[in-house]
């Protein structure tokens, strides 16, 4: 499979190709998930993607349509947990003494604050979805699929 990647220039300084999508996913899972380590995440994702818009690496379609399902099925999966995660938005009730208060107070901003697991999980939606892209991009399917888009919503303009 390493064969199928070629390197077209330095637009991209990190592994490249199927390497920079696994470092990009790497990056998000170090010692510990928390915000920084996210956006070093994100920012890996990032440079992958503009590494492909700029040729820096290419990828058969074959290969990245069997990453691509992986990470999308990923993605469906955080957008269905968003439902179940909505019972962190309230405090705990445990009870009116000082106690109480002070505990559900900690446990409300320990699953809300920005190195929640709830956060790094809508952050990792993020780093897949550019994931994809890159891929896309790399394979030559993001205008095709861009193009899809388009054409579906002006579909769905005249039919309204």
């Amino acid at each position: 499979m390493a064969e199928e990647f070629s390197e077209q220039g330095q637009a991209y300084e990190g592994p490249s190709g199927m390497a920079g999508v696994m470092h990009a996913a790497a990056a998000m899972f170090n010692t510990t998930a928390n915000a920084t380590s996210m956006a070093s995440a994100k920012a890996a994702a990032s440079d992958l993607v503009d590494s492909a818009k700029n040729g820096g690496f290419r990828v058969s379609k074959e290969s990245a349509d069997e990453l691509i399902k992986a990470m999308s099925r990923f993605v469906d999966r955080i957008d269905v947990m968003k439902h179940d995660l909505l019972v962190f938005d309230q405090r705990p009730q445990l009870g009116n003494h000082e106690y109480g208060q002070r505990v559900a107070q900690h446990m409300h901003a320990a699953a809300n604050g920005p190195d929640s697991a709830r956060m790094v999980v809508l952050q990792l939606k993020e780093v897949l979805q550019m994931s994809v892209e890159a891929l896309q991009r790399a394979s030559g399917q993001y205008e095709e699929t861009e193009s899809n888009v388009v054409e579906a919503v002006k579909r769905t303009g005249r039919s309204v």
